[in-house]
Parts: structure tokens; sequence; C-alpha cells
């Protein structure tokens, strides 16, 4: 019994791992078949209020056989309500349960255990939610006899381990749903938008930016992952406006891509830290709009003034810069001093909480979705 409680904690790396990626469940569960010198093992997971099997892993399980537990044989397993009412974590065995006479004659052992070549089981719930709980449990001939108690003790080492997972599987689901949220909402804007590293590489594009990929619109493509220019001297431009960004010269820049006045504007955005103690993307990241007049950025004046208390001039400055119009650009498109601009914008910044032109080109870019009234574009 010394060398199992030795090598449980070895098989720690793989539990996790199951955490990560559902797929690597049978990997722990076959180890942990071998640790008690078992045939089989199981996850599942089963709801809370009936008798049912939402998802299992398992390893040595008859398919018939399993496949008759998912289909309505879990209503008569005579371990499920024990298990259910039992302690979070607490290991229970079926000869505590059940007694060995009575579970030979019982439908459960003659349509599951049997076909296994089963009679013993030893397991827990583990994880229980307002819908859900998960529990484990490994299962053994009747000649290898009843599970001891330092085998029972050997299996709650993981008990808390496996709660641990299982908060994680939920925080990763979390965090991929808010991903897949936010990547939807970027999609619906009416320009390209790229998320890149300072050396080009893109993490991710929206919709449009995958149309001007594709489409190869203004010279713009991915080359070997990386954001690119057809055009050498575009691609110049683009590399030295990265390299500004990157050294902190400046934190936003725009490249004037086509005499109709298409822009493609670059922001340094630094992230801050994510729930996991890490960023979705990196440390630091380019976010890149296209901005093409013939899909123009329209931001609803009514919101802003509502949100942010923007007056109509600063909300017509803001337009321009979210064009990719620098200060001076702005002001002449205005018909203002670049002084007056210059305050306009610094009272956009106040009211927007933010300390930087770029955060305000960012939040007026990313907010355009939800800001914008309705428009279909073709």
């Amino acid at each position: 019994m010394g060398s199992i409680k030795t090598a449980a904690p070895a098989m720690l790396n793989d539990l996790y791992g199951g955490a990560m990626n559902p797929d690597g469940w049978p990997v722990f569960l076959g180890k942990l078949a071998r640790l008690f010198h078992t045939g089989t093992a199981s996850l599942r997971v089963t709801d809370i209020h009936d008798p049912v099997v939402h998802r299992s892993y398992t390893v040595g399980f008859d398919d018939t056989a399993n496949a008759t537990y998912h289909e309505g044989a879990f209503f008569h397993d005579p371990f499920r309500i024990p298990l259910s009412e039992g302690p979070l974590g607490k290991i229970q065995v079926s000869h505590q349960i059940i007694a060995d006479r009575e579970f030979e004659q019982s439908s459960h052992y003659q349509t599951i255990f049997r076909p296994n070549g089963n009679f013993y089981a030893m397991g827990a719930q583990f994880d229980r939610g307002q819908q859900c709980a998960m529990h484990i449990g490994v299962h053994r001939c009747r000649r290898a006899g009843a599970f001891s108690p330092d085998e029972q003790q050997t299996l709650e080492f993981f008990s808390p381990h496996l709660k641990r997972a299982a908060d994680l599987t939920r925080l990763i689901g979390q965090f991929e749903s808010a991903l897949q949220q936010a990547h939807a909402a970027l999609d619906r804007l009416p320009f390209g938008v790229w998320i890149l590293d300072h050396h080009l590489r893109c993490q991710w594009l929206n919709n449009v930016a995958e149309e001007c990929a594709r489409t190869r619109a203004f010279g713009l493509g991915l080359h070997g992952g990386k954001l690119a220019f057809s055009n050498e001297s575009m691609h110049n431009q683009l590399r030295a406006a990265v390299r500004l960004l990157q050294d902190g010269t400046c934190n936003t820049h725009s490249i004037s891509v086509s005499p109709r006045g298409a822009s493609l504007v670059l922001v340094n955005y630094r992230q801050g830290p994510s729930s996991f103690g890490t960023t979705a993307y990196g440390g630091e990241t380019v976010l890149a709009f296209l901005l093409n007049p013939d899909r123009p950025v329209t931001l609803n004046t009514n919101h802003l003034m509502s949100i942010y208390r923007l007056t109509p001039a600063e909300i017509r400055l803001a337009g321009e810069l979210v064009r990719g119009h620098d200060i001076k650009e702005a002001s002449a498109c205005l018909g203002i001093s670049v002084h007056t601009a210059r305050t306009q914008l610094k009272s956009v910044m106040q009211k927007m909480q933010v300390t930087r032109q770029a955060d305000m080109v960012r939040c007026l870019l990313l907010g355009a979705a939800s800001l914008a009234p309705e428009h279909h574009h073709a």
C-alpha cells in the first residue's frame, strides 16, 4: 500500500490535464485503474434532481453496459443515492452500502457490473452544483476482495484535487464563453480588426478583416501568419509604425491606405492581468483597425451624449479622430483651431475617464457596434 500512496501524487499532472482538456480524463482514469489494480474506472457528470447521466469518461467499460447505464440503468444504481447524500469527497465502498448477496441479485449487477467482470466498487461525489454533480469510481472483480480502508484513504487523496479541477473547468468555460462573446461583438463591427503582437503576428481577426485578407483589399493580407502589405513601401510604413508604438514614441498611429481616405489605425494596447494571472493574448498587443469610408463608422450622438455627456462639438471631433485623423487634420476638417481641438480633446478624455488618446480611440472603436444604430452592410 505504501507504493500506492507514493504513486498517487505523481498522477496530479494527469488529473489537472483532464480539467484543461476533457479528452485527457481517460489518461488519468487509466492510471487510476492501474493504481488500484481494477478493471474499470469512471468519472461521470450526473443531474442533481433527476437520475440522468449528462456525461461520462470511462476506461475498461463494456460499450453495451455503458450505453445501458446511460439509457436508464442509472435510476436503479444502488450507489446513486448514498453517493449523492454522503459527505462531499468522502470515499464510500459498495460492500458497506449493500450486502454482497443482495447486490448479486440486483439488476445493476446483472446489467452493468457483471458484463464488465466487476463486483466491488469504491468512489465518491467530489463536486456538487445547483444542477449537476460529479463522481468518480473504480471497480474490480469479486475474487480481488472489497476495497480496504487504506485504499479508501488513497482515493480520498484525489477528492480535493478533483474538486479544484471541476472548478478550473468551469472557470475555463466561463473564460472561453466571455472570449467568444467578445469575438462575436468584434465580428459585428463595420470595420476590420486585427489583434497583433509587436512582430505583426496575427492572434485574431474579425470577419471584415478576414474578408480584407481574402480579397487583398488595399494590398493587405496575411503572410506566414503576419499582417503585411503587398506593397513594400506600405509594409515598411507598417513596420515603422509598430516600432514607434513599441518604443513608446506614440500610442496610436494611422497609415493612409487609399486616396479615398481609408486608413489603418494602430493602437498600442497594454492588457491588464486576467483572472488566470495572465492575459488572453500576451502582455502587450497592437490593435489594428481598417477604417474605410465605404464602410463608415457611425457613432450614435444620443448615446454618446447620455453615456459620456459629450457635446455635439466634442462628438464631431471624436468622429474625426476615430476615422484616423490626427488632431491637426481633425481641426482642419472641422474648421476650428488646433488650440480649440486640443481643448475639446482634453474634455472628451476627462469625460470618458481615460488618460491617453489611444485609449479614447480604442473605446470609441470597440464600442461602435453598441453605440451606433443598426446598419446592414453588403
